[in-house]
């Protein structure tokens, strides 16, 4: 995505923040809690050690990591006002950071965990975040990315397609502040890369362990890589 793109975009995800939670649950049926949850259960950390969400939007990833990981620091950051300022006013508590994900204010070797919930795709240049966030994680950190993505079988992804041009642009009608903001989902998950190449290119940047596990036939997929020791 160019950076032109991601202004539009980032106009885009200020006017939806009052409604985002909200309209992420009614377009998956619920099943955007599942998600998170599994990439909950994947990470592996110690009680002290420092975890970045990136994209953190209105902070529902951060909340749970915050809940299952109490002794752990955890930082927000979204390039979204919008986003930033709903988040706040939910809980004032919250260290967020507005920033672009490919440009981070923090030092090297930051943190042991980094996580990013739908917003992988939405980033500028998918290989200067992987580069990104090789820089910030210690060695032998974590980088959880979960992601909508298209299903690797030919018929379940047609009927993931329909469903994001029958029935996505109707909720988004009757819930949403912005219809033009959703019409983007549906073109930006069918622009995203296939799971076996987003593989090869976390593998690419450095990372090691890299795997990817789709989740209800793969409209969701949620990837994970380390940094080596």
């Amino acid at each position: 995505m160019a950076l032109k793109e991601s202004k539009i975009l980032e106009r885009y995800f200020d006017r939806i923040a009052p409604n985002y939670q909200k309209m992420n649950t009614y377009m998956s049926g619920g099943l955007d809690r599942y998600w998170r949850k599994r990439l909950l259960e994947s990470i592996r950390i110690q009680p002290g050690e420092a975890m970045l969400d990136i994209a953190c939007g209105t902070c529902d990833i951060l909340s749970m990591l915050k809940k299952h990981f109490p002794h752990n620091p955890v930082v927000g950051l979204d390039l979204s006002f919008g986003m930033l300022k709903e988040a706040h006013q939910q809980n004032p508590q919250r260290f967020l950071v507005r920033a672009n994900g490919i440009e981070t204010p923090f030092d090297d070797q930051s943190f042991h965990c980094i996580t990013i919930a739908f917003g992988f795709r939405n980033m500028p240049s998918l290989e200067s975040f992987l580069e990104e966030a090789l820089r910030l994680l210690k060695p032998g950190g974590q980088l959880r990315i979960l992601e909508l993505t298209r299903p690797e079988n030919p018929l379940i992804d047609w009927g993931n397609k329909l469903y994001q041009k029958t029935v996505l642009p109707a909720l988004s009608s009757l819930f949403g502040r912005d219809k033009e903001a959703y019409e983007y989902l549906a073109a930006s998950i069918a622009a995203f890369p296939p799971q076996k190449e987003i593989q090869k290119m976390m593998e690419k940047s450095g990372f090691c362990s890299s795997r990817y596990v789709p989740l209800n036939f793969g409209v969701t997929t949620l990837f994970e890589a380390s940094r080596a020791q």
